[in-house]
């Protein structure tokens, strides 16, 4: 609509779109200089077009047109921060609103289907203070020494006294400045790059972590 003023089919917005994708240092100047890292707009658009006029969206053809569309997304997404200013500067402005946490009396095979389910690196769980239980400290508890079951029915507070290591979080606020938090020292030699938004006192109203600023 932002394009044309108007919706139309897949392939009518090639040229806007192309013109849009020359501001994309991905997408112009580095598919040229590495070409075999990164593919040109209109390569990854036509792969695009006709996977979306293409009813047989299976196997590797389906994960072809999928990361095409990916890439592409990419490419114009870095275009349009480039065309406008940002205005947007607070954790709220980039926060990740649906936090998931974990309760400590929750086993801990529990953390362990959302971390796999969800492929988070990071759950939340409040100990005294707000923690994070990392898939590496995961890996550690459930490789060590014990019997699986006990280790796997374990409550993650019970856990966290025998074997499963919790870091410490960085938590943050609403109107907190991301610049700021981005040259944060401590941020660096953390293990758990990951800010906790804080709306009151034991309350997570959302997650940011660099990704989002990216």
């Amino acid at each position: 609509m932002r394009l044309l003023g108007r919706k139309q089919e897949l392939g009518r917005y090639g040229v806007k779109l192309r013109e849009l994708a020359a501001d994309s240092t991905v997408l112009a100047a580095l598919s040229r200089q590495y070409p075999g890292r990164f593919s040109t707009f209109d390569a990854l658009f036509a792969m695009v077009k006709n996977a979306r006029n293409d009813a047989m969206h299976t196997g590797v053809y389906a994960r072809h047109a999928t990361a095409a569309a990916i890439e592409v997304c990419i490419g114009l997404e870095e275009a349009l921060m480039k065309q406008t200013e940002d205005p947007r500067t607070t954790v709220a402005d980039y926060m990740v609103k649906t936090a998931v946490t974990v309760e400590p009396w929750q086993p801990v095979a529990h953390a362990r289907q959302l971390m796999l389910t969800h492929s988070f690196s990071f759950l939340p769980v409040f100990v005294g203070r707000w923690k994070l239980v990392s898939e590496t400290s995961m890996a550690r508890y459930l490789r060590g020494k014990g019997d699986w079951k006990i280790l796997m029915s374990a409550s993650i507070e019970h856990a966290a006294s025998n074997g499963l290591e919790l870091l410490d979080a960085h938590v943050v606020k609403l109107d907190d400045d991301v610049s700021k938090l981005l040259n944060d020292d401590d941020l660096e030699r953390s293990p758990g790059r990951l800010w906790l938004v804080e709306e009151s006192p034991d309350r997570l109203c959302g997650v940011l972590s660099p990704f989002e600023l990216m």
